[in-house]
C-alpha cells in the first residue's frame, strides 16, 4: 500500500515494515515540525520517500528512533535502523549554503563572535562547529548561533551562545612564493530533517540509531541520502552498526550522501563496505568515534569522496584495533577517489591507507592484492590538528602492473631497468598538512610514488617521514 504520512506526532510505532511506498509530506509552513518515532523501519521491495532530488521536503521533520541493545534483530539489518532492502531510500533535506567553509579572521579565547570568508546561509537557533587549528583535534567548538551580522553579506560576522575556550587561527601563510592555508573550517550541523536515537537512552547506552543499507546485486536499491542531519547515531560495541552502512551491494550507481552533517556519532559516520561507486560529497562528520570515512574489506573500488569535511575524530575501543588510533578517512583500497576533503583534527591520523595483503572479511580474494593496486585518486585535500600524521601510508603501497605478482628484474639484461612486472606511478597531489603531532605525512615501504606539490608547516617533528623507497 501507499500511505502518506501528513500527522504532526505519530505515537511510537514498533515495526513499520515498507512495502510499497510510505511519503512524508512536507507543509507550506517552513516552521512546521513533524515527528515520526519508530523501533524499526524496514524498506522491502518498496520505496521511502522524504522529499526528491527536485523538490526536497522543505519543512522540519525528526525521525526518532528507539530500542534497546537487548531488543530484537531484524536478521542482518539489527534494530534502531532503518534497513533498506532492494528498495529505494530517498531523504532529501533542504541544501545549506554552505555545508561548511572557512573563517576569515582569528578567533581569540574569550571571544564570542566569528567572521566567515563567504556568504552563508546559516540563521540564530542553528549549530556550528569551529575546527581545532593547535594540535589537538579536540579543541574543537561546538556552539548555537545567536545572531547573523551581514553588514557585509560576503564576510557575515557570527555571534554564538558561549565564547570559545581555544584559538582558532585563520590565516593564510606566505612562506617565500608559496602560501599555505591555515583558516579555522567551520561546519554548519543543523538541517531541517534530522534523524536521531532516542535522547533518552542513546547518549549514556552509546546506542544511536543507524541506517543499513543491504541487498546483494548491482545497483539492487537506490539510496539517496541528502542534506539531512544525523546525530546520537551509530551503536558501540556493535559491528555493522554505524550511522550510514553501505553493505555489501556491489556497484551502486545511482546511490549517493550529500551535504549531511553527522555528530555526537557512536560507531563511524560513513562505511563503504562491498560497496563501489558510491558518492559522498560535502558531508560533515563532528566528533564521531572510530574511523568516520571506512573502506572496510579492501575490495571496494571506484567511490568518490569529495569536498567533506570530518572534525574531532575520537578514538573508539569498541570495534578494531585501529579504531583506538582513528582515521578521519580509513582507505584499504588506493583505487577511490579522494578529492577537496579537509580533515580537521583526529586523535591520530587524516588519511590512513592501511592497505592490505589481500581484500578480507566477506569479500575475501586472494586475487584482490589492494597494496599492489593503481592509485585512484588523491587531490587537493588538507589535514590539520592530528595526534600523529596528516597523511599515513602503511604497510606497503607498490603498484605494479600485475598485482598479485613479484616484481622481479630481468637478470639477462643488467645493462638497463627493464622489470617483469613494472611500477606503476602513483600521484599524490596537493597536500596541505599542518600543525600534526608527528608529521606532515609519513609512508613506510612504497614504489612509484610522487608526492606533487605537498605543503607541510608546524609539524613537531617532520613535514615528511619515509622509510624505505624502491
Amino acid at each position: 500500500m501507499n500511505l502518506l504520512v501528513d500527522v504532526d506526532r505519530t505515537e511510537k510505532l514498533n515495526a513499520v515494515i515498507v512495502e510499497g511506498t510510505l511519503f512524508f509530506a512536507p507543509e507550506t509552513n517552513k516552521d512546521h515540525h513533524r515527528y515520526f518515532d519508530a523501533h524499526y523501519i524496514f524498506v522491502r521491495n518498496g520505496t521511502l520517500e522524504i522529499g526528491t532530488e527536485e523538490f526536497p521536503y522543505d519543512s522540519k521533520l525528526t525521525i526518532t528512533m528507539h530500542s534497546a541493545m537487548t531488543d530484537p534483530y531484524l536478521p542482518i539489518y539489527g534494530n534502531k535502523v532503518i534497513g533498506c532492502r532492494y528498495c529505494t531510500l530517498d531523504m532529501h533535506g533542504v541544501k545549506r549554503e554552505p555545508s561548511w567553509t572557512v573563517m576569515d579572521k582569528t578567533s581569540e579565547p574569550g571571544d564570542n563572535q566569528i567572521t566567515m570568508s563567504r556568504k552563508v546561509d546559516w540563521k540564530a537557533g542553528e549549530l556550528i562547529a569551529v575546527a581545532s587549528t593547535d594540535f589537538s583535534g579536540r579543541h574543537a567548538e561546538k556552539r548555537t548561533i545567536t545572531k547573523v551580522d551581514n553588514t557585509n553579506p560576503e564576510k557575515p560576522i557570527i555571534t554564538v551562545d558561549k565564547a570559545f575556550e581555544y584559538k582558532h587561527f585563520a590565516e593564510i601563510q606566505t612562506f617565500g612564493t608559496e602560501t599555505i592555508d591555515m583558516r579555522a573550517e567551520v561546519a554548519m550541523l543543523t538541517r531541517n530533517i534530522v534523524y536521531r536515537g532516542d535522547l533518552e537512552t542513546s547518549p549514556q547506552a552509546q546506542y544511536g540509531a543507524t541506517i543499513f543499507l543491504h541487498s546483494q546485486g548491482d545497483d539492487s536499491l537506490v539510496a539517496r541520502i541528502e542534506n539531512i542531519e544525523m546525530t546520537e547515531v551509530g551503536q558501540a560495541f556493535k559491528v555493522g552498526r554505524y550511522a550510514v552502512h553501505f553493505h555489501m551491494i556491489g556497484a551502486v550507481h545511482k546511490s549517493y550522501a550529500k551535504g549531511c552533517a553527522t555528530h555526537e556519532g557512536n560507531n563511524r559516520a560513513y562505511t563503504i563496505h562491498g560497496t563501489h561507486y558510491l558518492r559522498l560529497e560535502n558531508n560533515i562528520g563532528y566528533h564521531v568515534k572510530g574511523h568516520n570515512v571506512f573502506i572496510e574489506d579492501a575490495a571496494e573500488t571506484k567511490n568518490i569522496i569529495k569536498g567533506n569535511l570530518m572534525m574531532n575524530t575520537v578514538r573508539s575501543m569498541s570495534l578494531l584495533n585501529t579504531d583506538q588510533s582513528p582515521a578521519s578517512f580509513w582507505i584499504t583500497h588506493p583505487d577511490n577517489a579522494f578529492i577537496e576533503n579537509h580533515a580537521a583534527g583526529s586523535d591520530r591520523y587524516s588519511y590512513w591507507y592501511d592497505l592490505q595483503t589481500h581484500a578480507m572479511g566477506p569479500s575475501a580474494n586472494i586475487n584482490i592484492c589492494s597494496e599492489n593496486v593503481r592509485v585512484g585518486e588523491f587531490r587537493d585535500n588538507h589535514a590539520h590538528s592530528n595526534g600523529r600524521y596528516g597523511l599515513r601510508i602503511f604497510h606497503n603501497m607498490v603498484p605494479r602492473k600485475y598485482p598479485c605478482k613479484p616484481v622481479i628484474k630481468d637478470l639477462t639484461r643488467p645493462d638497463d631497468m627493464f622489470w617483469q612486472n613494472p611500477f606503476i606511478t602513483a600521484n599524490f597531489n596537493g597536500l596541505t598538512s599542518w600543525k600534526n603531532g608527528r608529521a606532515g605525512a609519513i609512508f613506510k615501504i612504497v614504489g612509484d610514488i610522487r608526492f606533487n606539490n605537498f605543503k607541510c608547516a608546524d609539524n613537531r617533528m617532520a613535514g615528511i617521514e619515509m622509510s624505505v623507497t624502491d
